[in-house]
């Protein structure tokens, strides 16, 4: 990675405390404290409207890859690409919920990643207000802060639906007491947030080296084609996508097995990502906590979610090393891949236990009876993997705390299958196919000659297939109107990992699978203890 890049996205620490203070009320802070920077100082110069705007990604580093609370963690978990895991029943319960579809409005990392994103909201509306466009430095700082803002507003009316629609720093404690926005309303402002942000950022191309981890204009264009798309207005999807498909910023690259390798780190394929870094050399005796007690700086989460060792996983030559245990595939994952004969992106997707064995390695466990690790149906999964040359590394072990893998929130896959999902559905079929013919070439599958309501059939697999484990599944399916068949029976019977005459031994669980009020997730209850104005999601 760009050594710049690394100095430069990660000197947000200090912003986070000034955000963080300048929000604060109680009269206990009505002191300027010492080393602080007050409001009515900062947002003067280019550099201040600069470093400002990384507040903003600050919070999305947080939100997409600490261990317990993240994002990527979350969606994933809602999806039908992943069992929880961990070392045992009951490691991390509240991981369990949202896997098996049990949550209640208190569980912690639903609750988290609700507040996280007002406070990245509130810290764009801190740019889009104080900063004024009087240079083209500031005016671009403003419009990623309206990006950044419309991608969080994105995620909470998809997966909360109607929330506070705050576009204003508040000056009291009581505007923070909103009403739950009509979610056309949402939509309404994402759409305006994107539309003023476009004219003002620049091309990839026209961004520096340290810069391509801020957002771009294709991006923008691509988050409104998004947005566009899930409101059904799919001729003008199709349009913004074609933006981005005609600037020339974006290819695919050829070898699928790297999209979300390290090497391939703000690449031709990338539109947006959360970039984090292997400097600091973290181990357990010198860990530092981050941005409200997280660190935000390495990707821990990998760790997290690399397969099980204690005497379980042994990665050979594979490159991977061990985790703790989270996120193993689910076998139906690798069927469907499978099924379509689509062996190059299941062979980079993920690895079965003869494909590791074959490479030196092991996934079961003498001591434990030959037993897979809880929850393992015999897969390990490559995309996000554990892989030992994205960590900090000594002379004699991979540091578990520095894993440099960035998030992709965006890539050119993801765009061309949007594109052609909204030809589909506005009848453009002949403008659809070379699009998702060109994805499938990619990976030596044979171009597709369907139409109309089985080429959506055959785009949504498609999508399936292209964009595993990348976070996008659970709102697809939702959108889709899919979710309740395809995850009716999600987490109903679990993967115990012992063996039972050579078969594997499921466990029942009670009130799992999913339910007509999980088309939303509940609105946290500490949310409307707090605020009288909020109410509740239907069946929460």
């Amino acid at each position: 990675m760009n050594m710049q890049i690394k100095k430069y996205k990660f000197k947000v620490a200090l912003l986070s405390a000034i955000f963080f203070l300048s929000g604060c009320s109680q009269s206990f802070l009505d002191t300027t404290p010492e080393g602080s920077i007050p409001v009515d100082s900062f947002y003067k110069t280019d550099a201040d409207a600069k470093g400002a705007v990384l507040g903003v990604y600050d919070i999305l580093q947080s939100m997409y890859a600490y261990d317990w609370d993240s994002m990527w963690m979350l969606k994933t978990l809602l999806s039908d690409e992943i069992y929880t895991g961990g070392g045992h029943r009951g490691d991390q319960p509240p991981y369990e919920e949202i896997n098996e579809f049990r949550y209640s409005s208190s569980n912690p990392v639903i609750t988290w990643l609700f507040q996280m994103s007002y406070w990245g909201i509130y810290r764009a509306n801190l740019v889009i207000a104080n900063i004024k466009p009087e240079s083209d430095a500031k005016k671009q700082a403003i419009a990623e802060a309206k990006s950044l803002r419309a991608m969080l507003y994105f995620d909470l009316v998809t997966l909360w639906g109607q929330v506070p629609l705050v576009t204003e720093p508040a000056s009291s404690p009581d505007q923070y007491n909103q009403p739950r926005a009509k979610v056309a309303d949402i939509w309404a402002q994402i759409e305006k947030d994107l539309n003023e942000a476009i004219p003002d950022l620049p091309l990839k191309s026209q961004q520096s080296a340290a810069d391509k981890v801020r957002v771009s204009k294709g991006m923008a264009q691509a988050m409104l084609g998004k947005s566009l798309l899930y409101e059904k207005k799919y001729a003008d999807a199709a349009a913004e996508f074609q933006k981005v498909i005609d600037s020339g910023e974006y290819g695919l690259i050829s070898d699928y097995s790297q999209v979300l390798r390290k090497g391939q780190e703000f690449g031709k394929e990338s539109l947006f990502e959360i970039s984090y870094s292997a400097e600091k050399n973290y181990d357990w005796g010198n860990f530092q906590w981050g941005n409200n007690g997280r660190n935000t700086e390495s990707n821990i989460h990998w760790q997290l979610c690399g397969p099980r060792g204690d005497g379980w996983f042994d990665g050979g030559n594979t490159g991977l090393v061990a985790g703790w245990g989270f996120a193993y595939p689910q076998k139906s994952l690798w069927n469907a891949y499978t099924a379509a004969n689509d062996t190059v992106r299941r062979n980079a997707a993920m690895m079965s236990e003869d494909q590791l064995i074959a490479h030196g390695g092991k996934l079961r466990n003498a001591d434990q009876g030959n037993s897979y690790p809880w929850e393992c149906e015999g897969y390990v999964r490559l995309k996000y993997g554990s892989w030992a040359d994205e960590s900090n590394t000594s002379a004699t072990s991979v540091k578990e705390l520095n894993y440099a893998t960035n998030v992709r929130l965006m890539r050119y896959a993801d765009v061309l299958l949007m594109a052609a999902e909204a030809y589909n559905r506005s009848g453009q079929d002949g403008k659809a196919l070379p699009l998702i013919n060109q994805v499938r070439a990619r990976v030596n599958l044979p171009a597709l000659t369907s139409s109309g309501d089985q080429l959506f059939a055959d785009i949504k697999n498609e999508r399936r297939l292209e964009l595993s484990f990348e976070g996008v599944r659970f709102q697809d399916l939702v959108r889709w109107g899919d979710a309740k068949s395809v995850l009716a029976d999600q987490g109903k019977m679990i993967p115990e990992g012992t063996f039972t005459n050579g078969q594997e031994d499921y466990m029942s669980i009670s009130g799992a699978g999913f339910k007509d009020k999980n088309v939303l997730l509940p609105i946290p209850e500490q949310e409307i203890s707090v605020n009288p104005q909020s109410s509740q999601n239907d069946g929460y």
